[in-house]
């Protein structure tokens, strides 16, 4: 059975969210820790800011399309909070969709 495109385009959504999150934190251990200025943090500041903001919308997206509960959306929320949570979440999530 093929995988529909807003699955995989929440797949992909939440990989990258998880990706520039360790970006992040790798950059703000580059700054406080080692105290050296790369300009890293502005860069993956500013691309997790935009993969966050593009997961939240997916989010929307796909609780619209496959009638995600208020739990559930919730919980896809909640997980862009922790670090590499998204991960996770969407293996579970992807989980949930193929024993439908």
């Amino acid at each position: 059975m093929p995988v529909p495109l807003l699955i995989r385009i929440f797949r992909i959504a939440a990989i990258t969210e998880a990706i520039t999150w360790l970006g992040l934190l790798a950059s703000m251990y580059e700054k406080y820790v080692q105290h050296t200025h790369s300009g890293g943090l502005q860069i993956f500041g500013t691309l997790h800011g935009y993969a966050f903001l593009a997961y939240v919308l997916v989010v929307f997206l796909v609780r619209a399309e496959y009638k995600w509960t208020h739990r559930m959306t919730a919980l896809a929320l909640v997980a862009s909070v922790p670090p590499l949570a998204t991960v996770p979440f969407e293996r579970w999530a992807f989980r949930l969709y193929r024993a439908h």
